[in-house]
């Protein structure tokens, strides 16, 4: 999991969401400035291996499938490292095909 980079003065209004990381520039700002007690900021040495990149956290690589026909072209070229995420615009329907589909071709589904 990546480190939580908080938000400047998020715990002073209710309206600031702590989702999105917004620099710090204020001219006193002791966020900016680095002082002790205060968050930390984002910065290059925070940032994952590049060999991790892209990978999701149980090791396999991971692949978002939305339909059938894209489910038969990643089965042709399947192996261990591979799991199939399914989209979450996809119904019930059509997600009971690609499940029985990819339990043919041994694919690990990682949101069953």
């Amino acid at each position: 999991m990546s480190k939580r980079f908080r938000r400047q003065e998020k715990y002073a209004e209710k309206r600031v969401k702590n989702k999105a990381w917004r620099k710090p520039r204020g001219i006193n700002s002791k966020m900016r400035m680095r002082e002790g007690g205060k968050p930390h900021s984002v910065r290059i040495g925070y940032g994952s291996p590049t060999k991790g990149k892209g990978f999701h956290p149980s090791g396999f690589k991971e692949i978002l499938v939305n339909n059938e026909k894209q489910l038969a072209l990643i089965a042709k070229i399947a192996n261990e490292k591979i799991a199939v995420r399914i989209a979450s615009t996809v119904g019930g329907k059509k997600r009971a095909a690609i499940l029985k589909m990819a339990d043919e071709a041994k694919l690990k589904i990682l949101n069953r």
